[in-house]
């Protein structure tokens, strides 16, 4: 009887350690569809959950605001109930301002000098310090395509005069004050309010990079792009902090690879879709026109207030010092 017992248990054990272990599910949240064609932020996506194939993770993805839109899915995260949400990039603003740099136009003169002042310098510590203490992490930003220029459904834009007979939607009162010393009139609209907007005339355009209007599609509404590089077309990829922190060393590890490898994803997607802008703008009847000579140095000039109405002096002197770094 006794030898039957052992033999029970030693069965028993050895079909608990054939089983195999259970694998960590990771919750990643964003606001576009699972489409690798026309979303860069999945091109991520795809690329960190390829990079965990065979660990001790699997990825699961809530679209297109499944879980809610930008302000609930930072509470989600920060709550850690989601692990990573894709994120506008200055989602996080109000409890680490210093994100606001980010979109403020001509900040950086382009999206390689913003990747090497995130890699090089300890910009995006101090931007991470309070976020950290609020039960978030920034760990990585997406590029939506080739930087922010400006659509509007009227008029060809060359100068600063053509701007100024429109009225343009503002992602925020950063850009409201960008409009305003541009001498343009603007309203804060809300996303997913943006169609609604340019279809009733209660605004006739916005800045964004193409990506933007060509896979929303807007362009039925905007037919007039300049390409005015007023700052790089950014996202944010944000950790619930409690989540990261509970990790091993060597699980964070994995996670650290697999979000360059997501990153990596990204920027390649960008880099062949770039080379497709200009047949997509012709497909759907956008016409593109460039800045006359001297113009984008206007709107540079200008800017520099805007940056001192919005940002702090410490903050400024922040990215000063971070941009000075790489630029020596």
């Amino acid at each position: 009887m006794k030898h039957w017992r052992l033999t029970l248990s030693a069965l028993a054990l050895s079909a608990a350690t054939a089983l195999p272990a259970m694998a960590e599910t990771i919750k990643i949240a964003m606001n576009g569809a699972e489409d690798i064609e026309t979303n860069s932020e999945y091109a991520f996506v795809v690329g960190f959950r390829d990079a965990l194939a065979g660990t001790a993770f699997e990825v699961e993805v809530f679209p297109s605001d499944a879980l809610g839109g930008e302000k609930e899915r930072l509470g989600q995260t920060s709550q850690g109930l989601i692990q990573m949400n894709l994120a506008a990039a200055t989602s996080p603003a109000s409890i680490s301002p210093m994100l606001r740099g980010l979109i403020m136009p001509f900040m950086f003169r382009s999206a390689a000098e913003f990747d090497q002042v995130i890699a090089e310098t300890d910009l995006l510590d101090q931007i991470n310090a309070p976020l950290i203490d609020n039960g978030l992490r920034l760990v990585a930003f997406t590029q939506r395509g080739l930087d922010a220029g400006i659509f509007n459904s009227r008029q060809p834009v060359a100068t600063l005069d053509d701007l100024t007979g429109l009225r343009m939607r503002a992602l925020d009162k950063g850009q409201v004050a960008f409009f305003q010393v541009l001498g343009v009139q603007s309203t804060v609209v809300a996303w997913g309010e943006v169609a609604n907007a340019l279809q009733t005339g209660i605004v006739d355009g916005y800045v964004n990079p193409p990506n933007a209007a060509l896979r929303t599609g807007h362009t039925q509404y905007l037919k007039h792009y300049t390409p005015a590089a007023l700052a790089p077309s950014l996202r944010a990829v944000v950790v619930s902090e409690d989540w990261w922190a509970d990790l091993s060393e060597a699980d964070r590890a994995t996670i650290s690879a697999a979000i360059d490898a997501g990153t990596a994803a990204n920027r390649a997607w960008v880099a062949e879709w770039s080379g497709k802008v200009d047949a997509l703008f012709a497909e759907a009847g956008v016409t593109v026109t460039e800045l006359a000579p001297g113009e984008r140095d206007k709107m540079l000039a200008l800017s520099e207030a805007v940056h001192k109405q919005v940002m702090s002096e410490d903050e400024l002197a922040a990215y000063a010092a971070a941009i000075g770094q790489v630029r020596k």
